[in-house]
């Protein structure tokens, strides 16, 4: 089986910009950002979590790091709108929810919705339906943090006549208190195993948690299922956050960003004044088939898959094992390498130059010193092509955040537009940032995603 042979035939999105292909579209040729000011209140999405820093490494005073909390949170999002059944909310957190919804989304717009769930395969040959055997899920996903208030009644029967903490208490606690089902909330495979259940998928099923690009090496893995010939169809898809108040609350290895005026222009991948990310929260599917499952159901694809590359190339900080939010050029998060190398390979595997392809959908977050690692591996295997960087309108999104960047290189191929970028003329020189949308001058567009750590893919997809 050639790369050419995989097509993408539906998309999911949950995100701060758009639920649904459509909306997720819209916005990001129209440069829409999902990036707000959050406000101090329980009510819906928009949670203020202040992040603090102790002044002297683990100890001493604290401070906090930004005057104003920004973030891109998904809004108007209602779980019950495509959870079924609704009883199966009371063990799926956010990301499980958004990762069900996107994968639904992708579902219908793939036109599968009235061929699942599968049957098995004698009764699938009678129905029309998928087959149990021919289809399978696999997923990105990270560790889940559970809220605060979950646990606080456990945390409450520990406290001592002094108002100290008594941690021997804790566990007899969290029995009587915490529900039974907590932990089924919050682990990272779940939202594959609750999107193989609701099809009845019996075939490969996998949840991988590297990351950023958690994602796209779903995507990888599940065209390895196709290319092998034990799927006809594949769901893949990653949901993250750094919205949770819990994981706010522990210390990334990137800095936070600084709001900026207008707010929405707060997160500033490759800004020469970038610095830090922004977080947000979000999910992405689509639907992998072989070009004859949807040539035989009918389906007109999205996009085509070319080729695809995972690398890892150890960073600094990684081989160090110190990972500090300093931006200083010596800071040594990401690696510029895997990145130069993973399209490198790509490109091979597609048969194609860089001189092919007509549109690069970058990483980059505003942190600068990772920034910087892509900005030196785009020149060098990608140059002069125009660049577009999704991240500036959505946020960082945890896992998500390779995913739904691979979504907007095939939203951009499937429109024949590139995305543009709000805030080029802030970019760092050298870098063809696009400004506005325009059409793409090849039908081949590039994704990269990489972390701090020195993983890196690069997946290339084309139209029809």
């Amino acid at each position: 089986m050639n790369r050419s042979d995989i097509v993408i035939t539906g998309v999911g999105v949950v995100s701060s910009i758009g639920l649904g292909r459509e909306a997720f579209t819209r916005s990001l040729l129209n440069a829409t950002s999902g990036v707000i000011e959050l406000v101090d209140s329980t009510d819906g999405d928009r949670n203020a979590t202040a992040r603090f820093r102790f002044d002297n490494g683990n100890s001493g005073d604290v401070h906090q790091e930004s005057p104003v909390e920004i973030g891109a949170p998904i809004t108007d999002f209602d779980p019950k709108l495509y959870v079924k059944p609704r009883k199966a909310l009371k063990v799926m957190c956010r990301e499980i929810q958004t990762s069900f919804a996107a994968s639904q989304m992708a579902i219908e717009d793939a036109g599968l919705t009235n061929l699942l769930p599968a049957e098995p395969a004698e009764q699938a040959k009678k129905s029309g339906r998928i087959a149990v055997d021919r289809i399978g899920a696999v997923f990105g996903s990270e560790m889940l943090y559970g809220d605060p208030e979950e646990l606080a009644d456990a945390f409450a029967a520990c406290k001592t006549e002094d108002n100290e903490i008594d941690k021997s208490k804790f566990g007899f606690a969290a029995m009587r208190s915490i529900t039974p089902l907590w932990m089924l909330k919050y682990l990272p495979n779940m939202p594959a195993c609750h999107v193989g259940i609701a099809v009845n998928s019996h075939g490969p099923n996998n949840s991988l948690t590297v990351g950023d690009v958690s994602g796209p090496n779903a995507v990888l893995e599940s065209c390895g299922y196709l290319k092998r010939g034990i799927a006809d169809v594949m769901i893949a898809a990653a949901a993250g956050s750094r919205m949770n108040t819990t994981r706010s609350m522990f210390t990334e290895d990137q800095p936070l960003a600084t709001a900026v005026d207008p707010v929405g222009r707060s997160s500033r991948p490759h800004a020469k004044d970038a610095t830090g990310i922004v977080r947000g929260e979000g999910a992405a599917s689509l639907i992998l088939e072989t070009a004859e499952s949807a040539a035989n159901g009918g389906r007109k694809p999205l996009a085509i898959v070319c080729g695809m590359a995972s690398r890892f190339v150890p960073s600094k900080a990684f081989e160090s094992g110190e990972f500090t939010t300093s931006s200083d050029a010596d800071a040594g998060r990401g690696s510029s390498r895997a990145i130069e190398v993973a399209i490198q390979a790509a490109l091979k595997d597609a048969g194609l130059t860089s001189n092919d392809i007509g549109l690069v959908v970058g990483h980059a977050m505003g942190d600068p010193v990772i920034d910087a690692a892509e900005a030196e591996a785009i020149a060098k295997a990608m140059p002069n092509v125009p660049i577009t960087l999704p991240t500036g309108l959505l946020g960082h999104t945890g896992a998500a955040t390779g995913m739904l960047g691979f979504i907007a290189a095939v939203v951009a191929a499937q429109s024949g537009q590139t995305p543009p970028v709000a805030h080029a003329a802030d970019c760092r020189d050298g870098l063809p940032i696009a400004d506005c949308a325009q059409p793409l001058n090849s039908k081949f567009v590039l994704a990269v995603s990489h972390t701090s750590h020195g993983s890196a893919t690069a997946i290339i997809v084309s139209s029809t």
